[in-house]
């Protein structure tokens, strides 16, 4: 965990890159390489990307990818990509917990009218700041930010901080 809690910066920098940048044809090859985390973050870059023609390679990395993280990074971006139902239906009873919770999201929006995918590009889009990660702080005020509600409507935690009780969630699963 001490490792983990220590690269969080570098990884959330380096998949914003990967997002924004990677070629397709790489992101799609990266599906088949050895490490579970280059599929995991190829996956989860594909959906992303709304990349449509890598739904057939993302729904067998659902059905049998032995590494859960690839598994719910495949089924979640089924759910971006609204594609694969079947697929996504058959991670609903994944071995893994954290797979079946992803796939219940997923079928949600799939069957919602809400582009999740494109609100997530545009998150994507708009980059992030290295000095902006790691600012907030248990026990102290929450630094202002900026963001869009799950319904694409922007958000600024200083229009309401002080003159009506907030709750702030994200809700993700990294195992």
């Amino acid at each position: 965990m001490k490792n983990f809690n220590k690269g969080w910066k570098e990884r959330t920098l380096v998949e914003f890159e990967i997002v924004n940048s990677a070629n397709l044809g790489a992101l799609r090859a990266g599906l088949k390489d050895r490490n579970p985390f280059v599929r995991s973050i190829a996956a989860r870059a594909l959906g992303i990307r709304a990349d449509k023609p890598s739904a057939e390679a993302l729904a067998e990395l659902v059905k049998a990818d032995p590494e859960y993280m690839v598994r719910a990074r495949a089924v979640e971006s089924l759910g971006l990509l609204k594609k694969k139902p079947e697929a996504i239906e058959l991670a609903k009873k994944d071995r893994n917990s954290g797979v079946q919770w992803v796939a219940r999201m997923a079928a949600g929006q799939i069957q919602g009218d809400t582009d999740y995918g494109a609100l997530v590009r545009k998150a994507y889009a708009a980059g992030i700041k290295r000095d902006n990660l790691g600012v907030a702080k248990v026990g102290k005020p929450a630094p202002d930010f900026a963001a869009l509600t799950s319904d694409g409507k922007p958000f600024r935690l200083s229009t309401v901080l002080g003159k009506k009780p907030i709750a702030v969630y994200f809700a993700a699963f990294d195992g």
